[in-house]
């Protein structure tokens, strides 16, 4: 009986952590940190009274319960491609069963994670030592930095206390304006995620653009539709474009950073530092954001006015 109370609190513990697991995916896309205090704060209530948050063990997660498994044996049985190993079968399958059960939510992430620990070995596509030694790989925990940074920031604020700065530091012309932004957003996508930074800047750059849009209402020379105002179309694809080159500068800025410093290290023995990435990351990042800015309000949208209404005002 004791047995089957510890089994029951394990399971329903792992619930709680699938989703924390899962609002914490969505601050890393959207930046909604009143979404995460919502949310977190009904996992510690839950976590606290005892009880299992809702699961929502609905038709989707029955299905994925059950073709996790079946993808798993056919292809153990029926995938033979002769330019493919055993091993590397038996990891492609283990792979599709783990997929299934992380898109259908079939059991919580957390157990779902633990899946490689059994398939890989039983299958012979790894053996235990690998497998396990891979949980503590430093990519994992440069990972989890990252999303550190990313909460720690998003919950003072402090994003947009660097970004306005930012901002009112380059100046207020038109242009200026677009290049603070896009200064802006690629300093914080080289320590934050970039759909993450990107989504943090949206909402400022939105409310600049509205303000803006409003002060020129009355001159008939300037188009403030969203269709044919090139001030907003420059300043939101500004923040799209540096979101994604920020995330050169650094280790972190993106993950396939990460991977590839992970990979390189694995297979050549080469060891790619923090500050070695950014040796030749952000200089390569600073030419990029620069290009990209003159190509915005130079070629494809070319500026009809040339000081902000309202100047500093606006901005603050």
């Amino acid at each position: 009986m004791n047995l089957m109370n510890s089994a029951t609190a394990v399971w329903k513990r792992m619930w709680v952590l699938h989703h924390e697991a899962k609002n914490l995916m969505k601050f890393s896309v959207s930046g909604n940190n009143s979404q995460w205090d919502t949310e977190s704060a009904e996992s510690t209530r839950h976590k606290q009274e005892g009880d299992e948050p809702p699961s929502g063990f609905d038709t989707r997660q029955k299905i994925g319960l059950w073709l996790g498994p079946l993808l798993f044996l056919l292809t153990l049985l029926f995938v033979k491609p002769e330019s493919l190993s055993a091993e590397g079968v038996a990891i492609l399958a283990s792979t599709l069963w783990i997929a299934t059960w992380w898109i259908t939510e079939a059991i919580p992430i957390p157990a779902t994670s633990l899946l490689p620990i059994v398939l890989f070995p039983l299958t012979g596509g790894l053996d235990m030592d690998a497998t396990a030694s891979s949980y503590g790989s430093d990519t994992i925990f440069l990972f989890m930095g990252g999303f550190i940074i990313a909460l720690a920031m998003q919950r003072w604020n402090l994003h947009k206390r660097i970004a306005l700065w930012i901002i009112s530091l380059i100046g207020t012309s038109t242009e200026k304006i677009i290049l603070g932004f896009m200064v802006a957003t690629g300093g914080l996508s080289m320590w934050i995620s970039n759909t993450a930074t990107a989504m943090m800047m949206v909402p400022i750059g939105l409310a600049i653009i509205y303000q803006v849009s409003d002060l020129l209402k009355d001159d008939d020379s300037i188009d403030t539709s969203p269709e044919n105002f090139n001030f907003g179309k420059a300043l939101m694809l500004g923040i799209a474009y540096s979101a994604s080159i920020g995330g050169l500068g650094t280790l972190i800025g993106t993950p396939p950073n990460t991977i590839f410093a992970g990979v390189v290290s694995e297979l050549y023995g080469v060891e790619i530092s923090f500050a070695r990435w950014m040796l030749f990351g952000v200089p390569i990042s600073a030419v990029f954001l620069i290009i990209a800015w003159i190509y915005l309000v130079k070629v494809a949208y070319k500026m009809k006015f040339d000081q902000l209404p309202g100047g500093q005002k606006v901005i603050r």
